[in-house]
């Protein structure tokens, strides 16, 4: 429910969250409205009729200020006066009150001498404060009111000492109000009409205005909507187009590995087997023109030719790779490394602190492209750090293949020497390009006095 909820538009969401609300203020503010409607009108109902009461009644009061209760003729007197209109017609029943909740007079005689626990009402009206209710007809002392069926504005009235002031007794008497009554239901009705007329009015306006911003907002999510489409679609065709060049790369580096082998065999067998050659047939010619072996020209000559076809054999064992088809990282790296030291006649420390190295076997240009790094980097170190020791790690980190080749040499400052320059003529740029060039990436510290640190890192989806 709270999904469905939550899918709707914004001003639907808000019609049915802010009808409930509305509904709950209208209710509570209408019934504090009505209330202190009724609570004015009674009060100013019980303030003329207590006016209009006490000039009955005060006057034949006035002995409670010595006595407990009425004497017999006061008690007729104020029996006949409530029985003659208009107090007759206006009057239901009265209640004359001494402290303690004894019932100096009433109406019923049958309840003057009795004593009653007095309510709030009473109470207060002994501190001097007048007080009245609308038909609200509580306590033992009121049950032949509550039977008439009649709407009663109940007033409690205090008597006041002529002489002193004080509050001598309490005049309870039970007004016919229908009028009173009537005047309240259409007060309370125009209350909860103006307060609903209000509420319904407020509930529109804040309506439209959010119907207003959800239109509006719509249209910009379908505008965003249309965006992320446009962007997904030029990404995934940026991705398309990445793959393509990594491809491109790829089949790029296959074909200069390709060439270089076909040179490396063009070197061989010509240049290479010439200069054999042209050694052999020197040693014959020396021997035919009777020149010793030890003649310093002579050995100049051969040392040469010696020489020469030595570069030449090293150039053509650098330009050819090993057969890399069908290996997996860790043999890749170890023929890399095992071709530098026999180079060199150095030794390469191997890092497998963090595990094995992996047997992943990768597409043959991702073989390429480590070999080569290491072959390269490993000759940087030996060209540019003599001496230095030299590490070659290799482990799986976040899902990628990273391999690092570290030395202990003098270091270099990067941002003097960015294009660092091996023996094959392949200097940090052209490693870079090749790695990124599969999608890898390639990071490089380097600090004077501290060593340098290369690192690959390749993504191993790309290598199954």
């Amino acid at each position: 429910m709270r999904d469905r909820f939550a899918t709707l538009p914004l001003h639907y969401r808000f019609a049915l969250v802010g009808s409930f609300v509305s509904l709950i203020g209208m209710l509570v503010v209408g019934d504090l409205v009505s209330r202190s409607i009724e609570s004015g009108v009674v009060r100013n109902s019980a303030i003329s009729s207590a006016v209009y009461m006490e000039s009955f009644i005060a006057p034949l009061s006035q002995e409670l200020a010595e006595a407990r209760q009425f004497s017999p003729v006061t008690l007729a007197r104020m029996r006949a006066l409530l029985e003659q209109p208009p107090l007759s017609e206006r009057v239901r029943s009265v209640k004359i009150w001494r402290e303690g909740g004894f019932v100096a007079f009433a109406s019923d005689a049958a309840l003057i001498g009795q004593t009653f626990p007095p309510g709030d009402e009473l109470r207060a009206a002994w501190k001097g404060q007048l007080s009245a209710t609308f038909d609200e007809l509580e306590g033992a002392e009121s049950a032949a009111e509550r039977q008439s069926g009649v709407p009663l504005l109940e007033v409690y009235n205090p008597i006041h000492s002529i002489l002193t002031g004080k509050v001598i007794a309490v005049a309870e008497f039970y007004l016919v109000a229908p009028e009173l009554e009537a005047d309240l239901w259409t007060a309370k009705a125009n209350a909860w009409a103006m307060v609903a007329a209000v509420t319904a009015v407020t509930f529109a306006a804040l309506f439209g205005i959010v119907r207003a911003g959800s239109r509006t907002i719509a249209a910009q999510n379908r505008a965003l909507a249309g965006r992320l489409e446009d962007l997904a679609r030029v990404s995934a065709q940026n991705v398309a187009l990445r793959a393509r060049v990594q491809g491109a790369a790829q089949r790029v580096s296959e074909m200069n590995e390709r060439q270089m082998r076909r040179i490396s065999a063009e070197l061989h067998d010509g240049p290479a087997q010439a200069l054999a050659l042209a050694s052999l047939r020197l040693d014959s010619l020396l021997r035919r023109a009777s020149v010793a072996g030890d003649d310093a020209e002579a050995r100049a000559l051969r040392e040469t030719l010696n020489a020469a076809l030595s570069d030449v054999r090293d150039l053509c064992r650098g330009l050819t790779l090993p057969e890399l088809e069908g290996l997996g990282v860790a043999q890749t790296l170890d023929r890399a490394i095992g071709a530098h030291e026999r180079r060199t006649g150095t030794t390469v420390q191997r890092d497998d602190t963090a595990g094995p190295w992996p047997e992943v076997a990768p597409p043959h240009p991702i073989l390429i492209c480590l070999y080569r790094f290491v072959q390269e980097g490993l000759m940087n170190a030996f060209r540019h750090a003599p001496g230095a020791g030299v590490t070659v790690g290799c482990h799986v980190e976040a899902g990628r293949l990273r391999v690092d080749i570290a030395d202990d040499g003098p270091g270099f400052d990067p941002d003097l020497r960015s294009d660092s320059v091996s023996g094959s003529g392949m200097g940090l740029a052209g490693m870079r390009e090749r790695v990124e060039s599969i999608g890898g990436e390639f990071r490089i510290r380097a600090v004077p006095g501290a060593g340098v640190r290369l690192s690959i890192s390749l993504p191993l989806e790309e290598m199954r």
